[in-house]
């Protein structure tokens, strides 16, 4: 995608921090963060996973939905937008597990209802992440075309960028992006099972990490092309943005941090700006080993001995999945707009052979270009320059 006026017009998220992005912004800010704990959802079948669970009296499924419409509900305020732009809308959605609560609620709930009796099996028939969409194209109106991203990490962050594209291509003429993602046992044993899971805390960058910890979102971006007088529609500009998937590696972007390399400075390309021009980074910082070592390197070798600010948000809310892409960038639009950068948690020791320590205080949130990184499973990575006007 080339540089063009895509700006974005409205956003919202629902996190463990709080129902709204402006709420979690704010609890991120003030260092009002609470570590992963033991969740209380009732369809969660083993109870020693920690996560970033979203408060919530009532049952997981319903929650779900409530934090589904919440973050589409802000965004939507936000953006100003009329019955009829919505209806006109494109519709993207990025999920791992879409709306599959529901079968594992249901399973659950006929487990605790039926006692003594042999457990049914989890039905998965007829059910997928695209149920997610037409979830929303129904409740909202939306008729444009919709299209679902299952691509693990990089799924709603993969969705912004071709948003943007077909944006500047003037293809669609408004996109509303949604990432999904509610805890499941799925992806909790799954990546338990991977060896990905780190059961004490989620320590992006730091020496001491073993692994990630997972957090359930909902969260939503609105973006359109041209300046207008939406709310916040001229505040935030998308610079450029670029997707890469690396074909040699089924796990990972290499630790050696050129394919990092390579991908953060084809964004730098495509957004027509040098790496001296970057604000800050909001970089995926996962917490695994190699995924950290990875974008680490990569992005030392990107700005040499001038790297800027690098700061993770998933030591305060967990890695989000399908949802990371626009939740973290609607959490980090939302401190832009309280002009403060959050500083990384979970970080005591330097990794020396990343070499850098992410910034450990709050800062000034400056006019300027900010740079988003994602590196997934598969070796899927997405990067996108989002300038605080």
């Amino acid at each position: 995608m080339s540089r063009s006026d895509i700006y974005i017009r409205g956003w919202g998220a629902v996190t463990a921090l709080g129902w709204s992005a402006s709420e979690s912004a704010r609890n991120l800010i003030a260092g009002n963060v609470r570590p992963a704990g033991i969740c209380s959802s009732s369809h969660l079948t083993n109870r020693d996973f920690k996560a970033f669970e979203v408060a919530y009296d009532g049952n997981p499924l319903e929650k779900s939905l409530k934090m589904l419409d919440a973050s589409i509900t802000e965004a939507l305020d936000r953006a100003g937008l009329t019955s009829v732009e919505i209806e006109e809308s494109m519709l993207l959605v990025g999920t791992t597990g879409g709306i599959f609560i529901r079968n594992e609620f249901e399973f659950t709930e006929s487990v605790r209802l039926n006692p003594g009796k042999e457990s049914p099996p989890i039905v998965c028939r007829n059910r997928g992440p695209g149920e997610v969409a037409e979830e929303i194209a129904r409740k909202y109106g939306i008729r444009g075309l919709p299209l679902t991203f299952s691509m693990a990490c990089v799924s709603s962050s993969h969705a912004l960028v071709v948003a943007a594209d077909l944006l500047a291509q003037k293809k669609i003429k408004r996109a509303i992006v949604v990432g999904f993602e509610p805890l499941l046992n799925l992806t909790l044993q799954g990546f338990a099972s991977l060896l990905l899971y780190d059961s004490e805390q989620c320590r992006p960058f730091c020496n001491l990490r073993s692994g990630m910890q997972i957090g359930e979102a909902s969260s939503c971006v609105i973006m359109e092309q041209g300046p207008g007088l939406g709310a916040g529609k001229n505040k935030f500009l998308f610079s450029g943005g670029y997707l890469f998937n690396d074909n040699s590696s089924l796990t990972s972007a290499g630790t050696d941090g050129e394919l990092v390399k390579s991908v953060v400075s084809h964004t730098l390309d495509k957004a027509q700006m040098a790496p001296a021009g970057i604000v800050a980074i909001k970089a995926h910082g996962t917490g695994t080993r190699d995924n950290d070592l990875s974008e680490g390197r990569g992005l030392s070798k990107v700005f040499e001995n001038k790297l800027p600010p690098v700061i993770s948000i998933k030591g305060a809310i967990g890695h989000c999945l399908g949802a990371a892409g626009t939740v973290e960038t609607a959490l980090w639009l939302s401190c832009l707009e309280e002009g403060t950068l959050p500083r990384s948690f979970g970080f005591t020791e330097m990794d020396p052979e990343i070499g850098f320590v992410p910034s450990q205080v709050n800062l000034p949130a400056n006019n300027g270009a900010y740079l988003f990184t994602f590196f997934g499973f598969g070796g899927t990575c997405t990067s996108y320059i989002i300038s605080k006007m």
